[in-house]
């Protein structure tokens, strides 16, 4: 229940507004409770036998033995008052539904607004790491479907516990101070109540737990077999994707069979003692109307109808309360998991006396840093490296050996465990991030751009950027031509999900447009042209070029060709560096550079000699 008191914290801003409603609501439970005195006074002071022969019938209104006035008419006048005053109460009673619940809807939406805001903003400040280690489809479950689970707990279930329990201990005050044997029968099954209650809510509670993730991995799998959708159809896996859909779908329906077979057996349970207390009413109650043994003391036949009345009133809040538990327990679920991501904590974080990273002109190094995403395996090992202004750093070696990583330390994505990393002089730990990103830009091999215009992605670069910087950065990154001349609609073209509009050297070239606008002093390409077709890849590699003037840049590339201009090349094995120097040096060497270096050179080859023969 600490979620469900952590929740309502995010009331508080509209608590006036809240109070209000929870006042409305109030009300209506009050209001609740008088319909069936309209029948009761009907039956005992117009239809009863000695009044229903009377000409006239003067009836006195008042409360706890205090006359507030008196009226006189005919009994078929006084049926139409009746009717009068009974439509008009259900016509003020429901204008009061319709402003309580147009006031809560306002309340709770803005309520799951800003948690929603919360869960978002909270999700963007973690750390590389969560995104590693959690599945996009759970991410997306949290934000949408758990946050959306809880709406009911703060709407209707809300509204509907307080009015229940107002109308039910209206009603039980009524009750008793009509007959307190009759009421107190009526109650008795109550501890059975109860017991029924808890025994099928801690089972419940189990299997709407297993449900959550359950569909929390089923988010995951069709993200990936949509995102994939053009690899699962190269492949011929529809069947496979299918398939796997099936299974996991499948033990939701067994989990929700479970839980909806939970509920209806605790229904039916609660139906039977809800009609064991009819039953002893009915009983009891009919045999003083028969024997006339109370009605010195007020139980008259409106009485007896009055306490059927509320016992089915009182019985259906009562079974309310408990079938709401349903929702709760959903809802508690869902909590624990929106609260699990709002507990998350950035494992990058900045120090409290963090300072803004001046402009830099470049200057890299990293001294002595040891990395590990696991503590029992190291994945970089003592490196030791510096990189001037202006530099081009390429870094080599096989898959696995550390040169993403050597990018996601610089980026600060991570902390190293061991050693610093100093740009300009300014440990990365010693500034804030916002000032160490602003001065970085990033080109990945795979370009991610977002749904919109060509202009709005290239314009993320810099939000506040002129149409005409736009157009610019677009020149300069050899794909204004394509956007002017083969799309129709030019700049304001929309890409699709992650782009799927474009062509891949598109795509590339509308990412190095988005990094120019962005003019940053720290430049990584992460093998920016490794899956591009020649003709694509001579565009971008002209446009990287001028990218790359008067930046520090950091190269990642698979193809030794490309690299051959750098500065400085570092050859990585087993997360150590193995050689460093510029190309001519590395080849004197002889050593796993000249290695790779000629076996690439030897495969160029022999396709060169394919193609011509």
């Amino acid at each position: 229940m600490r979620e469900l008191f952590r929740l309502y914290k995010y009331a508080k801003p509209y608590k006036w507004i809240l109070l209000f409603g929870f006042s409305l609501i109030l009300l209506d439970g009050l209001l609740g409770t008088i319909p069936p005195l309209f029948f009761v006074f009907v039956v005992d002071h117009v239809l009863a036998t000695q009044h229903i022969t009377q000409p006239e019938l003067t009836h006195e209104f008042g409360l706890f033995g205090v006359t507030f006035f008196k009226m006189t008419f005919s009994p078929e006048r006084w049926l139409l008052n009746v009717f009068i005053a009974f439509v008009s109460f259900h016509a003020f009673t429901g204008v009061l539904s319709f402003v309580r619940t147009i006031v809560m809807t306002w309340a709770s939406n803005r309520v799951l607004f800003d948690m929603r805001n919360e869960v978002f903003s909270h999700v963007q400040d973690l750390s590389m790491r969560f995104f590693d280690t959690q599945g996009t489809g759970q991410i997306m479950s949290r934000i949408t479907g758990d946050v959306n689970n809880l709406s009911g707990l703060i709407t209707d279930t809300t509204i509907n516990i307080i009015r229940d329990f107002v109308m039910m201990f209206a009603m039980l005050f009524i009750l008793f101070s009509k007959s307190w044997v009759l009421s107190a029968l009526a109650l008795s099954i109550m501890p059975a109540y109860i017991l029924t209650n808890r025994i099928f809510v801690q089972k419940m509670k189990r299997v709407w737990r297993l449900l959550r993730h359950k569909w929390a991995e089923i988010y995951g799998g069709l993200y990936e077999a949509v995102a994939g959708a053009k690899v699962v159809k190269a492949f011929g896996q529809e069947k496979h994707e299918e398939k796997k859909a099936f299974h996991s779908m499948r033990q939701t329906y067994h989990y929700q069979i479970r839980a909806n077979t939970l509920n209806t057996a605790m229904q039916s349970i609660l139906s039977l003692l809800q009609s064991v207390g009819f039953g002893l009413v009915m009983w009891w109650g009919g045999r003083f109307v028969v024997r006339d043994a109370a009605v010195a003391d007020g139980f008259t036949l409106g009485a007896m109808i009055l306490f059927n009345s509320y016992l089915g009133r009182m019985y259906g809040p009562i079974m309310n309360l408990v079938s709401v538990n349903t929702t709760i327990q959903s809802a508690l679920v869902s909590s624990e998991r929106v609260f699990g991501l709002l507990d998350s904590e950035p494992t990058v974080e900045e120090k409290e006396d963090a300072y803004p990273l001046p402009s830099i002109e470049g200057r890299v190094k990293f001294d002595n840093v040891h990395f590990s995403y696991d503590p029992e395996k190291p994945v970089l090992r003592g490196i030791n490296f510096e990189a001037q202004s202006d530099m081009m750093i390429a870094l080599v070696g096989p898959s696995g050996c550390g040169k993403t990583t050597v990018i996601n330390l610089l980026a600060r994505f991570y902390d190293p465990v061991d050693g610093a990393i100093l740009i300009d002089g300014h440990n990365l730990r010693d500034v804030t991030l916002r000032s160490l990103r602003n001065q970085i830009g990033v080109v990945l091999q795979e370009s991610i751009l977002f749904k919109g215009s060509i202009a709005e992605n290239i314009r993320y670069g810099k939000l506040d950027a002129t149409d005409q910087d736009v157009v610019q950065a677009a020149i300069d990154a050899n794909a204004h031509k394509f956007i002017s001349e083969d799309l129709a609609e030019g700049y304001e073209t929309d890409v699709g999900e992650r782009g799927g509009r474009l062509s891949g050297g598109q795509r590339q070239r509308i990412a190095i447009a988005r990094t120019i606008l962005r003019d940053p002093r720290l430049l990584i390409l992460d093998e920016a042209t490794s899956a591009l077709d020649t003709h694509s890849e001579a565009a971008i590699q002209d446009a990287l070029e001028r990218l790359m003037k008067g930046r520090t840049t950091f190269v990642i590339a698979h193809r030794l060709s490309t690299v051959l201009k750098a500065d400085k090349i570092i050859v990585m094995k087993e997360g150590q560096i193995e050689e460093m120097g510029p190309h001519a040096e590395l080849l004197e060497l002889d050593g796993m550079y000249a290695e790779m270096f000629n076996k690439q050179f030897r495969i160029q080859e022999r396709e060169d000699d394919w193609l011509k023969g």
